[in-house]
């Protein structure tokens, strides 16, 4: 179950020692333009520099309970792909707030090390945070953007296989689908129906692709809820935001509600340990 907590939203699911995470609304930053109010995180969208570097301190600290800052996380510029790569501390800052330019593009992260924010950002697509235990119950993170282009691509699903092969346990890991525009909203062409059918399959389209009201409505939710169970998460090990960005655009950022007049949310996730600077 999601609940609030603070200026972010959490995942009963995933409170565990060792590991904290969080996804962030549009409430508790300093953005003061009236499309990127209050918490944006993303360069380039009507906020100067400095006040994007502020928010992502703000979010930071709160993801981590204040044992990390802006420096410690890790974004890239998002591609819409099914790229997910390991990081380290080496990569602390990039594609994000300290060297904005640095860093690969992609569309997630996952980690076995400490002090590393992993961080994607979203205005209506599917923010997929993913943590498990080694046989030593050491834990490895993951954090994707999934897009409806990842979404189909299958990028869930990617970033269980990655977990796996660094050594998780398959049945210790555990996904939040946070906060990302629901069924409702989310309308969508023909062209679209055919581009799902054409990467996976017509029965995968025909569940998650739905006519209402003469117009086609896609399942986001659904999709990606199909994709990590495919890969061997089972249904209660997986938790969904029930809210959907679009409808409730007065909290969370929507590309689709606002026609690009907005801002970016953050969705990171952090493994602390002794090297938590204070």
């Amino acid at each position: 179950m999601f609940y609030s907590d603070g200026i972010l939203k959490r995942s009963d699911l995933l409170r565990r020692d060792g590991v904290m995470h969080g996804f962030s609304t549009r409430l508790g930053g300093v953005s003061e333009h009236p499309y990127t109010l209050e918490m944006n995180l993303a360069f380039g969208r009507e906020d100067p520099d400095e006040t994007v570097l502020r928010n992502a301190e703000i979010f930071a600290r709160a993801v981590s309970g204040g044992g990390y800052g802006a420096e410690s996380a890790v974004c890239a510029s998002q591609i819409h792909s099914t790229r997910v790569r390991y990081v380290t501390e080496a990569d602390r800052g990039d594609g994000y707030l300290i060297r904005p330019s640095a860093g690969e593009p992609g569309d997630g992260f996952y980690t076995d090390r400490p002090g590393v924010l992993l961080t994607v950002r979203i205005a209506d697509c599917v923010p997929i945070l993913l943590a498990g235990e080694r046989e030593d119950g050491s834990p490895v993170i993951a954090a994707v953007h999934a897009g409806w282009r990842g979404t189909v691509g299958g990028i869930a699903g990617e970033a269980v296989r990655l977990l796996v092969e660094a050594g998780v346990m398959l049945n210790t890991v555990r996904a939040a689908v946070g906060p990302h525009i629901g069924e409702c909203c989310f309308t969508v062409r023909e062209d679209f129906r055919d581009a799902v059918t054409a990467a996976r399959g017509p029965d995968f389209a025909s569940r998650h692709i739905k006519e209402t009201d003469g117009a086609l409505h896609a399942d986001l939710t659904g999709m990606d809820l199909e994709i990590l169970r495919e890969a061997g998460v089972p249904r209660e090990h997986i938790d969904v935001s029930p809210d959907c960005t679009a409808c409730l655009n007065g909290i969370y950022h929507s590309h689709r509600r606002t026609a690009g007049r907005r801002g970016a949310l953050g969705a990171g996730i952090v493994i602390t340990g002794k090297d938590r600077d204070k």
